[in-house]
Formats: C-alpha cells, structure tokens, sequence
C-alpha cells in the first residue's frame, strides 16, 4: 500500500475543491486545474483493505461536485446533473482502490487516469455535445494544444490528469520533494504547451470534436479524421482489459 500523507482527509478535500473551482472558474487561465485533482489521489492511499474500499471516497465524491458545479457558476438548478456527474467520476478512484487491493502494487495511480480518460470516451459516445470533459477547462487556449490533432480533443484530459499524477508524486507519495518528480513535473506541465508553440496546425477544438462523434463529420484535418479521439479510445481498451484481468484475479485467489 502506499504511504498515507499526513494531511487530513478535510483538508485534501478543502485544497482540492479550491484549486478545482479556481481552475474552472478562471478560464482564461486555468492553471489551478493541473493541481486540484492531486488531493483526490491522496485520498485513495486512505483504502487499506477490502472491507474499507468507499473509505475517504465521499471527499472525493464532495470535492468533483464542488468542481462539476463550478463549471456552471454553482447554478444550483444543476446540482442533480453536477452529483450525477461527480458520483460517474468517482468511480475511476474507487477503481484504482479494488485494482490495487487485488493486484497489490502493480494497481498504481495510472489506473486512475486510464479509468478517468475511458469514462470521458463512453461519455463522449454517448452524449458527445452535452457532455462535461476535463478538457474543456483550456479550451479557451488552443494555443496550448496544437499537438491534439494526433491525440485527440480529449489529449488536454491526459495532460491535465499526468500532471496531476506528478504533483501528487511531488506532496503526497513515499518519496515526495524528490527533485526528479519536481522536474518532470515541470517537462508535463509546461512541455506540451511550449512544443505547441513550434507547431503551425490549428489545433482540434471541442466543436471538432462534437462534429466528428455526432456524425456530422465537419472537419477539415484529415490526420483528426482518421485517428480521432485516440487517447481516450486506448484509455478504454486497457481500462477493459485491466478489470477483467482484475475481475479474474480476484476470483481464483477467493
């Protein structure tokens, strides 16, 4: 299991529903978004066995729907849509829980993150035009994301939660204030907008996104047409093969 961080849980939740919100609320310049979801991840180490698999998750489940509700201005007509939401995204951290409590070490942080960005895709089949993405955070800059046309709109999500993970490595893991999680910390955070700078593609907005998923095909980069949403369309495919190959461990060693 990973080593719990001393923060309280009340306190994850505070900072991260705090940096969630700045992020959401401060379009033109998100940068609290990269931070805010590295708390949830602390929360996780709390789950030390199976019987306590939901312990520390209603922080999690407060803090996404203080974030979901932000992206509405906390227009509490949207509460019902806001929890739906929060409780969907949730899943992906109780997920990691069950995966690590059943495959022990190799169930680390990324497994959040596939399961996060395999949730986006089923999301985005489902109901691509009114769907929340974490993308959607920096779409007002997509300056930053020119390098999308390969991975997709849905890239920025990746981006957002790797940077996270490192942030989380940074305060809250075994080794933490380790100047190689500092560094790489900075090459995630900082590397991808700065390469978009060298790139002369547009990049693919979420209006791009909408028309390729909703059949409307409107889209003139033929390398987006071709490759899609690829992150989040691999997310999902590991993702399935994690669970099932969870699912099977968790059966032969009852």
């Amino acid at each position: 299991m990973a080593k719990e961080s001393s923060y309280s849980s009340v306190l994850l939740f505070i900072v991260s529903a705090l940096l969630l919100t700045g992020g959401s609320l401060m379009a033109s310049f998100p940068i609290f978004i990269f931070f805010g979801l590295a708390p949830l991840f602390a929360l996780t180490d709390r789950a030390n066995d199976t019987s306590t698999v939901f312990e520390k998750m209603e922080w999690v489940l407060l803090a996404l729907t203080v974030y979901f509700l932000s992206i509405h201005l906390f227009d509490f007509s949207y509460i019902v849509s806001s929890m739906t939401y929060s409780i969907l995204f949730t899943l992906p951290f109780i997920g990691q829980v069950w995966v690590r409590q059943t495959l022990g070490p190799r169930g680390g942080k990324i497994t959040i993150i596939l399961f996060w960005l395999a949730l986006e895709y089923a999301l985005l089949k489902i109901r691509p035009a009114e769907s929340n993405f974490l993308a959607d955070t920096i779409q007002l800059h997509p300056n930053w994301m020119r390098w999308n046309i390969h991975t997709g709109y849905l890239g920025a999500s990746f981006w957002i939660l790797i940077t996270n993970l490192m942030v989380y490595q940074i305060f809250f893991s075994k080794s933490p204030f380790r100047w190689y999680w500092i560094v790489l910390a900075a090459i995630f955070l900082l590397g991808p907008a700065a390469y978009s700078y060298f790139l002369d593609s547009g990049s693919i907005t979420r209006k791009d996104l909408v028309n390729l998923y909703a059949d409307k095909l409107i889209v003139k980069d033929v390398t987006y047409l071709a490759r899609g949403e690829f992150v989040v369309r691999t997310a999902a495919w590991v993702s399935t093969l994690i669970l099932l190959f969870t699912f099977v461990k968790s059966q032969t060693t009852k």
